[in-house]
């Protein structure tokens, strides 16, 4: 068993300090932590491939809360000498590995619900099976956080960084962009190599990504829903990255196909279509509009809310339909694109380890997804202005 002392002392000096008494500043608690633990890596006590006690255990001995412990975890996890396991623990890595295999993710935030986490989980686990360690950035939408954490990576010599572009709804698409560039040209400054997950960055060179093929899903969701007599339709957006584009892009060029006129498909943002009135959705509804196409599960989640609080039905009043297919969807009936997330977090790592061994300076990959199609999608009699499942 290892006993933890507090490092609150005064030390007397010998002779060769003049005499006097050296008072060592006292450490916060997670930094306490975090130096007892690297100190017991870099002496032996806990050797490469060892556990180290759990967090439950570590706010005994330390008098420390969970949160304070998970800090000093994870600061040791950013500094590369240690890996979290989920479900498993926490394990010390060689210097060797943490300093050579070593790679992030970095996101723009890690909701509740949405497709970062079984995304993540995909990618940590097959950087494992290749012997990587794997550092979660999570930008919660903040630029200069990401900035931050470029800079730590330079510091561990980080081999490569799984990047998925970070959007927010405050914040103009034009700016994210241009400040998602920038932190792409960080990168290639200091030489890591990034591979976009989930969407891509528009019109920059030279880019690795493995991202769906939004635009191919959307053009074939947007052909059933034509299938169906739908001609009109809501779009409806929370932020508009390049993954939101290429499916307007989809869809509209769905309606070009079937000799439609694109401008029937109308872009909204989230937040003016949740402050619609019933009287004046039940206009546009009366117009023709008979379909609402969110652009995301967690969208169609707040439609679906706004809809029940103003007394219009699915699919009895309105259709709906969605990308990504999360947990919920299938209890809410949503006609959805499935995104294979796992699949996805595999083929990134998979192009990252070529690019870091030298395989290839460059991937493109374009995943396929399928349409499931659930009651939210009715049928539409546009003589009539009816719907049916």
């Amino acid at each position: 068993m290892v006993t933890f002392y507090s490092l609150d002392i005064v030390i007397n000096s010998d002779p060769g300090w003049g005499g006097e008494n050296v008072e060592v500043p006292k450490l916060t608690k997670h930094r306490l932590i975090c130096e007892t633990l690297k100190s017991q890596i870099l002496n032996g006590s806990y050797t490469p491939g060892a556990r180290i006690p759990p967090e439950t255990e570590l706010t005994k001995r330390f008098g420390a809360s969970r949160m304070t412990v998970n800090r000093a975890i994870k600061e040791l996890q950013m500094a590369g000498y240690v890996r979290r396991t989920r479900g498993s623990g926490t394990y010390v890595l060689s210097r060797q590995v943490s300093e050579s295999l070593l790679l992030a993710i970095m996101i723009p935030g890690l909701p509740d619900a949405g497709i970062y986490n079984r995304l993540v989980r995909s990618i940590e686990e097959t950087a494992f099976s290749l012997g990587y360690s794997i550092i979660l950035c999570n930008a919660d939408f903040s630029f200069e956080k990401a900035r931050s954490y470029i800079k730590e990576m330079v510091n561990h010599k980080i081999s490569g960084i799984l990047f998925s572009p970070i959007f927010a709804a405050k914040d103009p698409p034009k700016k994210c962009m241009n400040e998602n560039i920038k932190l792409a040209r960080l990168f290639l400054e200091n030489r890591i190599p990034f591979v976009c997950i989930d969407s891509m960055l528009e019109d920059f060179e030279p880019q690795s990504f493995v991202i769906p093929d939004n635009e191919e899903a959307a053009k074939s969701l947007m052909t059933l829903a034509i299938s169906r007599g739908h001609r009109k339709c809501l779009l409806l957006h929370a932020i508009l990255n390049s993954s939101a584009l290429l499916r307007i892009k989809g869809a509209r060029n769905a309606m070009k196909i079937h000799g439609m006129n694109p401008a029937h498909i109308h872009l909204m943002r989230l937040n003016i279509f949740l402050d619609l009135k019933p009287k004046r959705l039940r206009k546009y509804m009366d117009e023709g509009v008979s379909l609402l196409y969110a652009m995301d599960d967690l969208t169609a989640l707040q439609v679906i809310n706004h809809l029940k609080d103003m007394g219009i039905r699915i699919p009895g009043d309105i259709s709906l339909v969605s990308h990504d297919d999360l947990d919920f969807a299938e209890n809410l009936c949503l006609t959805t694109v499935h995104q294979d997330l796992e699949k996805e977090g595999e083929e990134a790592v998979l192009a990252m380890h070529r690019i870091v061994r030298g395989e290839v300076t460059n991937i493109r990959q374009l995943l396929p997804s399928k349409v499931i199609v659930r009651k939210s999608l009715g049928i539409y009699n546009p003589a009539i202005r009816t719907h049916r499942t």
